[in-house]
């Protein structure tokens, strides 16, 4: 019964991937590459909603696009940890030093170029 109703809340989250990956396939590549952001908006906007269900998905998906205008500068933008927050880094001690963030991959501040010349 529980498998039947984890499929059924997920379905939201296929139909919104599969228009998506419709938009990549088909209207992308009419455009020119614009995108300022690293993941780019429908990579973010994929990652978004398989990590954080529908309703975050959307919400921060639309937050994304709302950056994406001339004022803004792009560069790093991954989309943020589901366990975010106050809890993000509570059990950090316990992870190899390879598995913590590092202020230069993670840091939405620091520009492409410098974390490419690193």
């Amino acid at each position: 019964m529980r498998a039947a109703l984890r499929t059924v809340r997920r379905w939201p989250v296929r139909i919104l991937i599969f228009c998506i990956e419709l938009y990549r396939t088909y209207v992308s590549p009419t455009r020119m590459p614009t995108c300022r952001f690293t993941p780019t908006c429908s990579e973010y906007a994929v990652d978004a909603l398989r990590a954080h269900g529908v309703i975050r998905g959307l919400v921060l998906t639309v937050i994304r696009l709302a950056k994406c205008a001339p004022w803004h500068s792009g560069g790093w933008d991954p989309v943020p940890d589901r366990f975010a927050g106050s809890h993000s880094h509570e059990h950090s001690e316990d992870l190899p030093a390879s598995d913590l963030p590092t202020a230069t991959s993670h840091d939405p501040q620091v520009s492409v170029n410098e974390q490419r010349s690193t």
